[in-house]
């Protein structure tokens, strides 16, 4: 595999810029890749609608998280958990207006901005028959604050099938180093574009990785 560290990707994201691929439709192709990832491996079978939780952070990792989910809901039973206390907490436009449109969708969403609020709605994720990981994405350094911490491991305890976004969150992008407060223990890892510099050699916290495109060519 080609790994990219966290800035070759920036400057892989700007190149698409100049050739008229911006932020968001960058994101609507992150999510609907994402989506028929999961889509493949989880969605049919007997037994009904599978229940998927989404746990989004405020950046645009979670703005792919809310695209997947938004596409996931015509197969899945999904619910959206958004850590942070409102929606206005959301860094970017373009992962708000992705969050504000799950609200056409039938799609259950929640805010938790702080642990007692998180663990108040622990039952969603001890529900999910698949999870998400929608929290972190290349911009992430340093120890894990809360109530982020509390829903990494909270994942982890689930018996979930656990998807991570682009690489799990508490894992360094760059280095592969584990980050205070712990890191998601992933089934899957969906790369978006090119696998990430710190998801090699990190099985035991990636799972599988599968490489999804997004839009953005090798040529620019």
């Amino acid at each position: 595999m080609e790994y990219l560290t966290p800035e070759e990707m920036r400057e892989a994201e700007l190149r698409a810029s100049s050739h008229g691929l911006d932020v968001a439709t960058l994101m609507e192709n992150a999510g609907r890749a994402i989506a028929q990832t999961v889509g493949e491996r989880y969605c049919g079978g007997a037994g009904g609608r599978r229940t998927l939780l989404a746990v989004c952070g405020t950046g645009n990792n979670g703005g792919d998280g809310f695209v997947a989910a938004r596409q996931l809901s015509r197969e899945l039973k999904v619910r959206v958990l958004l850590l942070a206390a409102s929606p206005s907490a959301i860094k970017t436009v373009e992962a708000r207006v992705n969050f504000e449109r799950l609200a056409a969708e039938p799609v259950e969403t929640c805010c938790a901005g702080d642990v007692k609020t998180l663990v108040g709605r622990s039952v969603w994720i001890a529900k999910a028959e698949v999870i998400l990981d929608a929290i972190f994405g290349t911009g992430v350094r340093g120890e894990i604050r809360e109530p982020m911490a509390t829903a990494i491991r909270l994942i982890n305890e689930s018996n979930a099938a656990k998807v991570a976004i682009d690489l799990p969150s508490g894992l360094d992008p760059g280095s592969g180093d584990v980050s205070g407060g712990g890191v998601v223990r992933a089934d899957l890892t969906v790369a978006l574009h090119r696998p990430k510099m710190g998801l090699r050699g990190r099985e035991e916290y990636t799972g599988e990785v599968v490489v999804v495109p997004i839009g953005i060519s090798a040529n620019w």
